[in-house]
């Protein structure tokens, strides 16, 4: 190349320039884009197989998730039975009171009053699909029987709650059982009035 003439060496000199340069911008415009693409497309192709991959693993568990369903909707219209039926709230809930005052052995004075339900929203989740039945009830007993029936019902109806508990006493006289003179000795009850609230299934008000 020494022996080239100083003119033609200088065009030679610049031709490989451009030449370079050339490739230069191929490498970073035409194969650096192709690279930029490549690497999306391999981004877009595993973001599709695992996309791929949980369809079918979905597929796969369809059947348990339906028995599964299938299970939570028996549960639920089973218990859903221990709700008040349509249209008797009244009856259903004085019955189920009075067949629980006998399973606990108390007097039939013990229930002495019952109102008709108030409906009411049961408030306890936005979009809650139950609404409730508030019932007036007021109880003549002993502060432990009435202590223990109001927390044994809500024990063993959990869809019920006790609420705006009010008390106040009454002075009985009754006789002993030994055979105490007549006027016998004072035993002090309470009267008490109490909400109960039970939840009802949609569509029964």
């Amino acid at each position: 190349m020494n022996k080239l003439p100083k003119e033609k060496r200088d065009r030679l000199i610049l031709t490989c320039l451009a030449i370079a340069g050339v490739l230069g911008l191929l490498y970073t415009f035409v194969l650096g884009a192709q690279k930029d693409t490549l690497a999306r497309l391999e981004l877009q192709i595993a973001g599709t197989q695992d996309k791929l991959t949980k369809a079918e693993r979905l597929a796969h568990s369809a059947p348990i998730v339906e028995a599964n369903l299938a299970r939570t909707k028996s549960l639920l219209e089973a218990e859903q039975q221990n709700m008040a039926p349509q249209g008797q709230y009244y009856y259903w809930f004085l019955q189920l009171l009075d067949n629980y005052r006998k399973k606990e052995n108390l007097e039939p004075s013990f229930v002495v009053d019952l109102t008709q339900p108030e409906f009411i929203e049961a408030g306890l989740l936005p979009k809650f699909p139950y609404k409730a039945a508030s019932f007036g009830v007021r109880l003549n007993g002993h502060f432990q029987e009435i202590g223990r029936f109001l927390a044994d019902l809500e024990n063993c109806y959990p869809y019920f709650r006790v609420q705006n508990i009010r008390i106040a006493p009454q002075s009985l006289a009754v006789r002993k059982s030994s055979g105490a003179a007549p006027g016998g000795e004072t035993v002090e009850k309470l009267m008490i009035e109490v909400r109960v609230v039970t939840l009802i299934k949609p569509g029964t008000t």
